[in-house]
């Protein structure tokens, strides 16, 4: 059984350490998120952890508990509020020093190993800083990722597929096929199309018309 915890750490340090090498305009970018800058993703990430779940559920009821609104709007304030070096400030004490509170204490550990390497690359792509994701973190994570329901969806959008990662000798499901690199997979499972072009099999028109719907 994988160390998804250790993984998850682990993903969050390596954020980290992208984050305190960018530029104040960097910091301004639109990441994959529509809407969200890499700082409101970082931000969301920092409130995710260190937020009590009092304070959360007082957040969800200012947005009618209407989730991903409040998710996008709480993050956008936050990065907003605070600087690049103040939002680390907070980000670095998360893999530092195990703060884990609120909605962090209870989304399972795999499952925030699929977010943390989701939002890496959600800033990262739109800057074109490509990364080879570490092959222990991407099998784990590409393991339980068609069964997450929930916000994530990614068990809706590849339901009868069969998906195969060719760069890691990886593969699930029946049905029409959907082959290309894990990254890629992990990525438009998760909901972000831009990468619905590096893959190829008759399954990416499947994708493709759950995307439009």
């Amino acid at each position: 059984m994988p160390d998804y915890d250790a993984m998850r750490v682990a993903e969050l340090a390596s954020i980290s350490d992208l984050a305190h090498g960018l530029s104040d305009a960097q910091w301004d970018h639109a990441s994959l998120c529509e809407g969200w800058r890499v700082r409101d993703v970082i931000s969301h990430m920092c409130l995710g952890y260190t937020t009590p779940m009092p304070a959360m559920i007082a957040k969800m009821a200012k947005h009618g508990f209407n989730v991903p609104r409040a998710s996008k709007e709480e993050s956008i304030v936050f990065g907003s509020a605070h600087t690049p070096g103040q939002i680390l400030a907070v980000f670095d004490t998360i893999h530092r020093d195990g703060v884990r509170k609120g909605i962090a204490k209870v989304i399972k550990t795999s499952e925030a190993l699929v977010d943390h390497l989701t939002h890496h690359q959600d800033i990262r792509r739109p800057l074109g800083l490509p990364r080879s994701m570490p092959e222990e973190r991407l099998r784990a994570a590409l393991d339980v990722l068609p069964g997450l329901g929930g916000f994530v969806k990614a068990k809706q959008r590849t339901a009868g597929l069969r998906l195969v990662a060719d760069d890691l000798d990886w593969a699930h499901g029946d049905g029409p096929e959907v082959r290309g690199a894990g990254e890629a997979i992990l990525l438009v499972a998760t909901g972000r199309p831009v990468a619905l072009d590096e893959l190829k099999g008759d399954g990416v028109d499947v994708l493709r018309a759950r995307f439009a719907a």
